[in-house]
Parts: C-alpha cells; structure tokens; sequence
C-alpha cells in the first residue's frame, strides 16, 4: 500500500497539455483550480492552483475527454514539490505535482458517456463470430 494518497477536486484553469517522455510514453498536464473554503467565519474563502500529471492510457483518455472549465476529481498516489526562482524578479516560487492515479469527471455537473458499453458488445459480438458493424 503507498502511504501517500491525495484527492483534490476541482476545475481545470486551461485545456490539457498533451506530451511525450524520452522513452516514448504518453503524458498529460491539468492545472486544476481548487477551492478552499475560508478559515475564518465570514471570510473569502481562497483558490490553490495544483498542478496534476498523469501518463499512459489514462493521459490519452483524459486528454481526449476533459476541456477547460471541467470539474474532475483527482486521485493521486505520488506528489513531487518543485522550487525555483522566478526569471527577472528572481522571487522564489514552489509548486506541488500531483501523480494521478485516477482521474474523474464530476457527474454533479456535466454528463459523461464511457463507450464501456459499446465496445463490450462489440467484443461480445466478434466473439460469436458475428459482424461488427
């Protein structure tokens, strides 16, 4: 069992940003924007920005399902802290990378269609030997 797991929702500040590794892997950047609420009675509340990373079939299926504006949740089971300073200011910045493990999108606000169904009974169908049309 890892002993880091992490689940963040939010809305996606951008539409994904599709990569490739040096060994050829698939990859996709979120930046997801998360709401916190205030801490204090009355307060505003604020809005960390997370940026989320995942890689595979889950970057090519959340690349092609997910757009900016989109509520998804996020569960992640590995978490990278990153420093530097910023070009011409050089004031320091420090961002947090989330590995997902998952990525879901909210059924609160938007509806979703798998294709689970579809390609079950087409492989159902080329089982029996029947045509896939």
């Amino acid at each position: 069992m890892n002993p880091i797991t992490v689940t963040v929702t939010g809305r996606l500040g951008d539409d994904p940003r599709t990569f490739t590794t040096r060994d050829g892997t698939d990859g996709v950047e979120l930046r997801l924007a998360v709401d916190l609420p205030s801490r204090t009675a009355g307060g505003e509340g604020i809005t960390r920005w997370v940026k989320v990373a995942a890689f595979g079939l889950l970057a090519s299926r959340t690349a092609e399902s997910v757009r900016k504006g989109d509520r998804v949740t996020v569960l992640a089971d590995d978490l990278m802290a990153e420093a530097w300073a910023a070009t011409g200011s050089g004031e320091p910045r420090a961002r947090v990378t989330l590995r997902a493990r998952e990525i879901a999108a909210s059924m609160a606000f938007d509806s979703l269609r798998t294709g689970f169904a579809a390609r079950k009974a087409a492989r159902a169908a080329a089982a029996n030997g029947e045509a896939n049309d």
